[in-house]
């Protein structure tokens, strides 16, 4: 019984950390609500408010950041568990992902001064 209960917790932990993500679930705009790191929720900053990030059917993207509008293709690698934005003449930007709902998609930038920073995107439409 003792080795049931010990299976079992460890299934259920595993389903809970092991999300599966599917392109489908990602065709929408996604406004940025907020920052996390391992203590803390943080308010974007004055500068950010209102950036975005649209990922379309068609896999192109249009980013608002910080003012700045950007735009071009995007993949999804199941494998990583990221997303790959990639602009004309620009280095391709993985975003990991580590939640993702109808209504929310939580990420890391792959960028070493951001790497310790969630982003949390809620659902614009």
């Amino acid at each position: 019984m003792k080795r049931l209960f010990v299976l079992s917790a460890f299934l259920i932990t595993n389903h809970l950390h092991a999300q599966k993500f599917e392109k489908e679930d990602l065709y929408r705009t996604w406004c940025l609500d907020k920052y996390s790191d391992e203590e803390a929720y943080y308010e974007p900053s004055k500068k950010e408010v209102g950036d975005y990030i649209s990922l379309k059917k068609d896999m192109t993207y249009e980013v608002k950041s910080e003012g700045e509008l950007d735009s071009g293709t995007w993949m999804l690698n199941t494998n990583g568990n990221y997303l790959e934005l990639k602009s004309e003449g620009a280095e391709a930007e993985k975003l990991y992902l580590y939640f993702l709902s109808t209504q929310s998609m939580v990420f890391t930038y792959d960028v070493d001064e951001y790497r310790i920073w969630e982003a949390h995107y809620v659902s614009c439409n």
